[in-house]
């Protein structure tokens, strides 16, 4: 009986805990939905910089949620582009990116930037860096940081910064609707189950 108490407790504080996510206070919606990639997946864009240390904590806490979500859902990172200072950091995301290299690097990356003070956004610290990783081709994947590809990403993602108007860092976008304000990792993750709840009975069920 008194499992069963509990069990019905935990219930009503979860069901309360999802209520308690507020339209205009813990998630915009907006007036022009963002693309998205086209596949059937729920969405989520990562809007990030490296220099920012709270894109650290939340991108860490996001790679572990979407480790507990089903496979109708998706992470996609975008480092954002604020003039030149930037502009090398989002070429070495785009360069781990377009190598195949984002899931082996991007959180070392990340560890560099905020921890070792390492400026990945200067050519030459970042091949320094990736000199220093294990199994990395370097030669290789400087090619891919010097492309045509690598420079067309970066001056998407600039344009992209600009016409949405990214202002701040982390941002998260469910579904191309959804703009998840900035809230420390734990409530990120709560708000972010109850909008992809949202998006899931929004789509309805699902055609196997």
């Amino acid at each position: 009986m008194r499992v069963l108490l509990l069990l019905c407790w935990f219930i009503l504080a979860l069901g309360v805990a999802q209520a308690q996510v507020v339209v205009g206070k813990d998630y915009l919606v907006l007036p022009k939905p963002h693309p998205v990639s086209g596949s059937d997946k729920i969405e989520v864009v990562e809007f990030f910089s490296y220099p920012c240390g709270h894109c650290y904590a939340q991108d860490a806490a996001v790679s572990s949620w979407l480790k507990t979500q089903s496979e109708d859902v998706s992470v996609v990172r975008k480092h954002v582009v604020w003039g030149k200072p930037m502009e090398g950091y989002a070429q070495a995301f785009a360069t781990l990116n377009i190598a195949g290299l984002t899931d082996r690097l991007h959180g070392l990356a990340f560890r560099a930037v905020q921890n070792n003070k390492v400026n990945l956004g200067k050519e030459a610290e970042f091949e320094k860096w990736l000199r220093r990783q294990s199994g990395v081709d370097v030669v290789k994947t400087m090619a891919v940081y010097r492309s045509f590809a690598v420079k067309a990403q970066v001056e998407a993602i600039a344009k992209f910064t600009k016409d949405y108007r990214i202002f701040s860092t982390p941002m998260l976008v469910v579904d191309g609707k959804y703009t998840i304000a900035v809230a420390p990792p734990e409530r990120t993750l709560e708000v972010l189950d109850v909008l992809v709840a949202k998006v899931r009975e929004q789509r309805g069920p699902r055609v196997i």
